[in-house]
């Protein structure tokens, strides 16, 4: 795979970790659809079938993140409430919290895999016509 580079910075660094990976897979996406991306199509159906599987773990992780998006009964006292409020809130319910992060997480795996096919598509397409075009030039010439 070869991704043309345009000299333009990287990620902040203050950004968190799901904000970078959706960044770097954002500056891919337009890379690619700029055409400054050409893989193999079979290398990138290996690649995005890798990362479709990334992402069907990452949705069992969720579901499983989801069960703890409940009040836990771990008693009456304050410090048992607060306890029970932060492991429902690490769950789900901020930005920061498990369940938020694994849906960036898919929604971002699942963005990657499709411009990685799509990139393919453009770069088979992009031999396809060339290898026209000196077929055509050839036969002009004989």
């Amino acid at each position: 795979m070869h991704i043309e580079s345009g000299g333009e910075g990287g990620q902040p660094t203050s950004m968190p970790d799901t904000g970078k990976m959706m960044g770097t897979i954002g500056h891919f996406r337009a890379a690619a659809a700029a055409g400054k991306v050409t893989i193999d199509p079979d290398s990138a159906e290996a690649m995005a079938r890798k990362i479709d599987a990334i992402a069907e773990r990452a949705k069992d992780r969720r579901n499983r993140v989801f069960t703890l998006d409940q009040r836990v009964p771990l008693g009456s006292s304050p410090v048992a409430l607060q306890m029970s409020e932060q492991t429902k809130l690490s769950a789900a319910g901020t930005p920061q919290s498990a369940a938020e992060n694994l849906e960036l997480y898919i929604e971002a795996l699942t963005e990657l895999a499709a411009a990685i096919r799509a990139s393919a598509r453009r770069t088979q397409a992009a031999d396809e016509q060339t290898a026209a075009e000196l077929n055509r030039l050839g036969e002009d010439q004989a």
